[in-house]
């Protein structure tokens, strides 16, 4: 008879398939993807219209110029990555899962890479009518409209791993989602006068690199946006892997 230690090890692909069948069967998971593309493609297309200004008096303008409402459904999105890590930690879910897998390391990498495998595709599929729509108001050309696409689904993935982490930090799905709204709403509305910190708050950042700041004096360059945005994926991931092996033991 083979005992435990005699059993062959769970491979990686089979955990990253299970993981990514329980993202997309999670309830959440649609809900997400049904008000992230919504928003995106109802934003989009009233600010290619131009229709509908906003402002007051003379200072009228479209809704692209608002960088800070355009990138707004990203929060929604994150319902995704926070759920498939910070759901787990609710009825003992957490439990099962490490003693299907009791290979932490393993097991860290391949919630990790299922995160990424679902968030990736989805996100280009939620994005990709909005930035169509915006696009061809613009007359860009169909490679400029994919390099748009790509920042965007590359914002979208490097928030989304921002969140993922923070959400096995604070064992929640909730927590990770109010501190980045509570952060975005304290930045964008100018309760932190710290211009040169604010900049590189993930937000802010993503909205650089998009080539949208949110304001003149948190513009950062868009490889600088880049560069701080993989520090806070690679942050987060760090915080991810501690609590996973050490904290959650």
């Amino acid at each position: 008879m083979s005992t435990a230690s005699e059993l062959p090890a769970i491979r990686l692909r089979d955990i990253v398939s299970a993981e990514v069948s329980k993202i997309l069967t999670h309830p959440t998971t649609l809900v997400a993807l049904a008000l992230a593309a919504a928003a995106n493609t109802l934003f989009a297309a009233v600010a290619a219209s131009e229709v509908v200004r906003f402002g007051a008096g003379d200072d009228l303008a479209p809704l692209s110029a608002f960088a800070l409402v355009m990138f707004a459904p990203v929060y929604a999105f994150l319902l995704i990555p926070v759920s498939a890590t910070g759901s787990e930690y609710h009825g003992g879910q957490f439990r099962i899962t490490l003693a299907a897998v009791p290979d932490r390391g393993r097991l860290a990498c391949g919630k990790f890479l299922a995160m990424t495998a679902v968030v990736i595709p989805v996100a280009a599929a939620v994005l990709a009518p909005g930035r169509v729509v915006i696009g061809l108001s613009d007359g860009l050309s169909t490679g400029a409209v994919a390099l748009d696409l790509g920042r965007w689904v590359l914002a979208y993935t490097a928030m989304s791993v921002i969140a993922f982490g923070l959400a096995a930090v604070l064992r929640s799905t909730v927590a990770p989602l109010a501190v980045f709204v509570v952060v975005a709403v304290f930045a964008g509305g100018g309760f932190v006068q710290w211009p040169e910190g604010v900049r590189f708050l993930p937000d802010q950042a993503s909205m650089s690199l998009l080539g949208t700041p949110a304001f003149e004096v948190t513009e950062i360059a868009p490889a600088t946006a880049a560069l701080t945005l993989a520090v806070w994926a690679l942050a987060s991931l760090a915080a991810y892997a501690l609590s996973l092996m050490r904290r959650d033991a």
